[in-house]
């Protein structure tokens, strides 16, 4: 897999964690565990920006776009389908043996794709 896509993943996993570390139910859950959810939010943001600044800015700007619109920009794909959109992806599209060795988007929906076999 090519760094640029681990890195698209990457950033979506911190977005993801900061998304839940900002709930109001797994504050409380948190705090009751003595932890500090502000303190660890801060440091994934502060993980998230350096991360972000390492990407290409075409597909940081699209992913910024893509998270906006879905909230989910980055999307496996699963039994050939874009588990995004759940759209059947092209035979000829998925059959390639590079296919994780550059960035794909979903020719439907858009989100970035990668393979997890």
């Amino acid at each position: 897999m090519i760094k640029e896509l681990e890195k698209l993943i990457s950033l979506h996993d911190l977005d993801i964690m900061i998304s839940d570390l900002i709930d109001k139910d797994i504050i409380k859950q948190e705090k009751k565990l003595g932890l500090s959810p502000a303190s660890a939010v801060e440091k994934l943001r502060k993980m998230r920006d350096e991360l972000s600044l390492t990407i290409d800015r075409k597909y940081r700007d699209l992913y910024d776009q893509l998270a906006g619109h879905y909230g989910n920009a980055v999307v496996p794909v699963v039994n050939l389908m874009c588990s995004g959109c759940f759209t059947q992806l092209p035979t000829a599209f998925c059959a390639s043996p590079d296919r994780n060795d550059q960035v794909e988007t979903c020719p439907s929906c858009g989100r970035f794709i990668y393979w997890c076999d």
